[in-house]
């Protein structure tokens, strides 16, 4: 990523993936990738709609997806589509390293 290029942007293109139903029963090492994947496009919907900022418990679930990915991309076979969980986990470490915490609102 290019230091001009805006995370959100390039986060927001990375999500530009159909979803492919070959997928839809897809586990590796004991990880079920449907639930990630989905749990995945939820939160960084969350996250470009809200211009790079996601709640902690949002972030959460991101670094656990990030975890889950990096274990299981070793345990892929070309056919389980690697290009797309590589993708995912690009999305997952800007996202993280990108992420302005939303401002609590006082009361």
């Amino acid at each position: 990523m290019d230091a001009a290029e805006d995370p959100v942007a390039v986060v927001a293109c990375l999500l530009d993936e159909p979803w492919d139903g070959r997928w839809n029963s897809l586990a590796v090492a004991g990880v079920d990738l449907v639930s990630i994947y989905t749990r995945m496009e939820g939160c960084t919907y969350t996250w470009i709609t809200n211009g790079g900022s996601l709640h902690e418990r949002g972030m959460a679930t991101v670094r656990f997806i990030s975890d889950e990915i990096e274990r299981v991309l070793p345990e892929l076979a070309e056919h389980d589509s690697v290009h797309v969980w590589t993708r995912l986990h690009r999305m997952a470490q800007l996202m993280v390293a990108h992420n302005n915490a939303p401002v609590e609102a006082s009361s």
